[in-house]
């Protein structure tokens, strides 16, 4: 699980409101190869350099979609295309310096390399997605009987754009797992709970009612090889005041419609 550790945190800002109202936008150059080596465990990596540098190594296209969708890696939301979407990994190595000048927020960032990594999926993979609603088993996250115990972030909203990517202080963001806990210094629920749902069963939905940025810091709910789900519901209800309720929901589901192996260089 180490890798889902420290590969969650990629897809980890609110769900579904990009913060840019950019048409579409491309990579100037983008290198896409199979992974020569896959079957030599690899770690698997996925980084964009302030410059605009996008270096992906030993990823499945799956993942890619998650991240450029803004997914969790293991969500059941993204369904449907051939086996090898989700076991043959890719190197990719990309640039768009004209994307990522000097002083755009972290939370900006992110959202224009997931509008960048959707053009590069259409454009050489032929990535068709539908998005639509379907009532589905869900986890709600409610705040528990004795009530919430979160601690209000430093920040708020309206100061998280002016934050550098540096600064300690990047909001929307968390990371961790279940070996260490989860760690975020400006969060809300909406990204608390696709966080919580790399490590569940089903999609996590907010219902808690709870508004604003708050300071997240938990320990962890079970070791690297195996994740003790229950143990996780624990630490929620008695380090956050908050439950995982078994409920039905309508959520948005991917769905992959046309893929096809990549286009040449």
């Amino acid at each position: 699980m180490r890798w889902l550790t420290a590969l969650a945190l990629v897809a980890v800002t609110l769900q579904g409101q990009e913060q840019t109202t950019m048409g579409r936008v491309s990579f100037e150059v983008a290198s896409i190869k199979p992974t020569a080596d896959a079957g030599n465990h690899r770690p698997i990596r996925f980084s964009v350099s302030p410059g605009g540098q996008l270096t992906v190594a030993n990823m499945p296209l799956h993942w890619l979609i998650a991240n450029a969708y803004n997914l969790p890696f293991q969500s059941l939301r993204l369904t449907g295309g051939p086996g090898w979407v989700r076991s043959e990994p890719y190197d990719i190595q990309a640039v768009a310096p004209a994307m990522f000048a000097p002083g755009i927020s972290a939370r900006e960032r992110e959202a224009r390399t997931r509008l960048l990594l959707q053009t590069l999926l259409g454009d050489r993979f032929g990535l068709v997605i539908r998005r639509e609603m379907r009532e589905v088993p869900v986890y709600a996250l409610v705040v528990g009987k004795k009530g919430s115990k979160l601690e209000r972030a430093a920040v708020m909203e309206k100061d998280c754009p002016a934050q550098p990517p540096d600064s300690g202080l990047y909001c929307h963001h968390l990371d961790g797992g279940a070996d260490g806990g989860l760690h975020g210094p400006a969060v809300d629920m909406g990204d608390l709970g696709l966080y919580a749902e790399n490590w569940m069963d089903r999609p996590v939905v907010d219902a808690t009612g709870i508004q604003g940025l708050y300071k997240i810091e938990t320990e962890g709910w079970g070791t690297v090889a195996e994740v003790d789900k229950a143990s996780m519901f624990t630490v929620f209800e008695e380090r956050l005041g908050l439950k995982l309720e078994l409920r039905r929901a309508k959520v948005e589901v991917f769905v992959i419609e046309r893929v096809e192996r990549p286009s040449g260089n």
